[in-house]
């Protein structure tokens, strides 16, 4: 159900999609619900050879390795700044549980801040209808907006700079500003959610 409606939203309106799934992507995530949303994203490159949905799922990643990059920065905890460094390398290369288990669900308001920079980063991919031709993500799946039936064509290639660079502002200003600072209180560890059929 959540895999339909995600997939309505992106074909109905490509800023509204884009602003909404980049919102609310990294909150399936911790619940472990985007496990029912990957299956569409690989049946999207198998069909067309492409996907505009993970395009926009690519800038929650980014947003949340700005999120705890601005953490790791501000902070004067050394531990913190190491956990926040290397999660922030972590979410670049497209995986971002160490940093959504590790910082940004343990500060809320680093986790609500990715969330905000992610929403502008999916609402400049879907305004600009950019697509990802490969099933990667993070700052290291850059090659993955090359389109392979047409190499010149680098359209996509330059709304994934673009959407990046707005992710990466925004996420990092507004945990800098309102997300983060040493004097608040480290919630409990989060549990991470396992992948269903797993034991």
């Amino acid at each position: 159900g959540i895999a339909v409606f995600i997939n309505w939203l992106v074909h109905a309106s490509g800023w509204v999609g884009g602003f909404i799934i980049g919102g609310f992507y990294q909150v399936l995530v911790i619940f472990g619900l985007h496990w029912g949303v990957v299956p569409l994203v690989a049946q999207q490159i198998a069909g067309t050879g492409e996907s505009a949905l993970n395009a926009i799922i690519c800038s929650s990643m980014i947003a949340q390795g700005a999120a705890v990059l601005a953490v790791a920065i501000k902070s004067k905890k050394e531990d913190l700044k190491e956990l926040g460094f290397a999660s922030t390398i972590s979410a670049m290369c497209g995986v971002t549980e160490p940093a959504v288990y590790g910082i940004s669900l343990r500060y809320k308001k680093v986790f609500i801040s990715g969330c905000i920079g992610s929403a502008f980063g999916g609402l400049v991919t879907g305004l600009m209808h950019g697509t990802m031709y490969g099933f990667t993500g993070g700052l290291i799946g850059f090659s993955s907006f090359f389109n392979p039936k047409h190499p010149t064509d680098l359209s996509s290639f330059y709304i994934f700079l673009i959407a990046s660079a707005v992710t990466i502002v925004v996420s990092f200003i507004v945990t800098w500003v309102w997300g983060y600072n040493d004097n608040m209180t480290k919630g409990a560890k989060v549990a991470k959610k396992k992948r269903p059929g797993s034991k």
